[in-house]
Parts: C-alpha cells; structure tokens; sequence
C-alpha cells in the first residue's frame, strides 16, 4: 500500500490567518466603538464645529468621550462628568455664558447618536438638570434626574440611532447628559447638551480675560496695577486680582469663586507687604485649605513645604509637608 505525505503547512496558515482576522475584527470593534450627539447638537460637537472655543483636544474626538459606566453608580466623579471623567477637561468648565446653547422645548424631543462603529448595547439613558441646580458649578450627579432609559438588552445598533423621548417641562438653561451602556465592556459612553428652552441658539460667551497689571513701579500710581475681583468674570491660569485688600493669582480657570476661600486662588500679597508682590507668601496652615506642591505654611512655629498637592494632611505627621 502506498504512503502518501500531505503538507499540512498551508493548513496551519490558513488556520494562523482566520485566528489573526478574527483578533482584528474583535480589537476593531472595541476600539472603533465611539458616538456622539448630533441633534440635539452637543457640547462636544459644538466643539468640534468650532461654535463652542477653547475646548481642547475633543475638536478632534468628539466621539471619544467614554468612561466607565454603571452610572449613577460608578461611572465618572462628580465635577467630571461632562468629560467622562477627565478625558477632556475643559468641557467639565462650567458657567451660565460658557457654551453655546442649541433651543429645545419641554415635551417630546427626538435624540440622535452618531456612531462610528455600532457597539453591541446594554440601554441608553437620558437625565436633565433639576430645575434648581447651578449654573456656575461642575455637573454633579445631584443635579441631575433621570427621564428616558431605552434598554436594548446587547443587541448590536445601526450607526445612526434615534430616541423619542418626553423632556420634563423647563424653562431657561439647563444641561442634559445623553448616556450610552455598551453591553460587552464595563465602559460606556457620556455626552452633555446644553439647552436653552423655549429660547433661541445662544452663542457662547468670548472668555475675557482681566486687563494685565503694570509692573511694579511703572507709572506715577500703582494702586489700581491689578484689577479689584469679579464674580462674573473668567479667569484664566496666571491671572491676578485684587480682593479685600490682597492680590491673589489664578492657578486654573475659575469663575465665581471667591479669592481666600477657594483652592483656585493663590495670595501673592497682602496689606502688609506694602504693595510688593510676594511670589512665595508663606500662612499659618490651615486644615480645610487645598495646597499644590511648592506651597509653603507654618505650623508650630516651623516652616513646611508641600511635595504634592493636599489637604487637611498635618504637617509634621504627613509625607506631603517636608520641613525646611
């Protein structure tokens, strides 16, 4: 009887090929499986659009906004939320002129996702501002309630996808968050809509900054080199004011918090500096104060710095404060 060999070689190979493009298509769909808001138009896209300035990175991936989901339970912290947890930062700034504002009316409202690849999907959800919430501060979960949940139960959507829902009745500015569950991974995706109901489009307010102080010694009058604080206006990184009769600089974008009284701030001089900056102030510590690293305090008598950034960490007990 006569043996025959077979090469099993291009068997393997084609076996090696199925196995890589099955491993693609899976690595593909996980990482492609993004969407965004496109009517109501959202804030992201607004970005994108270039209606909404200053927006970082999310110009160029609005769909991109994804976080860990099981929300309001897990999800994103608070004060992050319209960033999916700090992706893009920016979009977690919030006042009443910040973004542009699309018209809605209360009722029945049709919402729309752009997908870039359809995911298979656990529900979508869809939440409102409470009709007390503010304006001025970082969205939270307490300001929100839930409206409208479609549960798809993991089936795989189309990439353009509608929702009709009933908008509880509003009036005035008000922030809804769209939220996407993907059925497969942990994850799911966030997008905010800033809405101005039984209103008009409201374009966003130019940031303004503060005019820049002179320096020191620069003309016949420095009283008034730094601005006096205001509470509607925007501050940027770097930017100084004057409040009760101290100069404090910004050290991120704030708006409507108070110099003294919020991390934000930082005091560069006071009264008793004759009206010489001092760019390394040192204050008795204090428990309910936020400190960056390189700020320093004095605590029994010794002086500390901070390494990294704290809170209500004592100095002398703690890693964040060294002695010097």
């Amino acid at each position: 009887m006569e043996i025959r060999s077979i090469n099993i070689k291009p068997i393997f190979i084609v076996i090696g090929t199925l196995i890589m493009l099955a491993l693609t298509m899976a690595f593909v769909g996980k990482a492609s499986a993004h969407g965004y808001v496109d009517s109501p138009a959202s804030r992201a896209l607004l970005c994108k659009q270039g209606v909404n300035k200053d927006c970082g990175a999310v110009v160029y991936e609005p769909q991109s906004l994804e976080a860990p989901g099981n929300f309001p339970n897990a999800g994103p912290a608070d004060g992050q939320i319209a960033s999916a947890g700090g992706v893009f930062p920016k979009l977690d700034e919030q006042s009443t002129n910040r973004w542009a504002k699309v018209p809605m009316t209360s009722g029945a409202n049709t919402f729309s996702w752009n997908l870039t690849a359809a995911h298979a999907t656990d529900k979508w959800q869809y939440y409102i501002t409470k009709e007390n919430w503010d304006p001025n501060s970082p969205l939270k979960r307490s300001d929100l309630e839930l409206f409208c949940t479609i549960d798809d139960g993991g089936k795989r959507p189309p990439f353009q996808v509608s929702h009709d829902c009933v908008v509880p009745e509003r009036t005035g500015y008000h922030v809804i968050l769209a939220y996407w569950e993907v059925y497969d991974t942990a994850n799911a995706f966030y997008n905010v809509i800033d809405a101005n109901f039984d209103g008009d489009f409201v374009e966003p307010e130019e940031p303004k900054e503060p005019e820049i102080p002179s320096e020191p010694g620069e003309g016949e009058d420095n009283d008034n080199t730094v601005p006096a604080w205001d509470a509607a206006a925007v501050y940027l990184k770097g930017n100084k004011v004057s409040y009760n009769g101290s100069t404090y600089e910004a050290q991120w974008w704030t708006q409507n918090e108070v110099p003294g009284e919020s991390s934000v701030w930082k005091l560069v001089n006071n009264d008793d500096d004759n009206g010489e900056e001092n760019d390394n102030p040192v204050n008795t510590w204090d428990a309910s104060k936020a400190y960056l690293g390189g700020d320093k305090v004095i605590y029994n008598g010794i002086l500390y710095q901070a390494l990294w950034w704290t809170q209500g960490d004592q100095p002398g007990s703690n890693s964040a404060w060294l002695a010097v």
